[in-house]
């Protein structure tokens, strides 16, 4: 049988074997102690962990400091100079609470829509 890979791995590290029981005990948790926990499951680093808080178990107001194209998308949408430090990240995401997560998800869709980076080099839909 082929080795096990990526995602199932991942799957099959998880201790509750129910996706939403699993959820549940996150939701239960302080965001930083359920992204410590998701961060001890092989495979999955800072960057996965949050978008496994956000999507997975369903956190309403996480700032997602890994995103990749966040202060990007915040450079742009308002009209800073070039991405914000940490302290101005905070003091900006500070006035959509109790809503961070979601305003994440519209600045990367507003990103997307301005640059078309993520489209760039895939066949266009048709």
């Amino acid at each position: 049988m082929a080795e096990k890979r990526g995602v199932v791995k991942v799957f099959d590290s998880l201790s509750d074997p129910a996706p939403d029981v699993f959820a549940a005990r996150l939701r239960g948790m302080a965001p930083a102690a359920a992204l410590e926990e998701l961060q001890t499951i092989h495979g999955i680093g800072p960057f996965s962990a949050e978008l496994i808080l956000l999507r997975g178990a369903g956190e309403p107001d996480h700032l997602a400091r890994n995103e990749p194209r966040l202060r990007r998308a915040i450079a742009l949408a308002y009209g800073l100079g070039g991405e914000p430090s940490e302290d101005e990240l905070v003091e900006i995401s500070d006035r959509w609470r109790p809503y961070r997560t979601w305003v994440t998800l519209l600045l990367r869709a507003y990103l997307e829509d301005e640059t078309h980076e993520i489209r760039r080099g895939r066949p266009a839909a048709r």
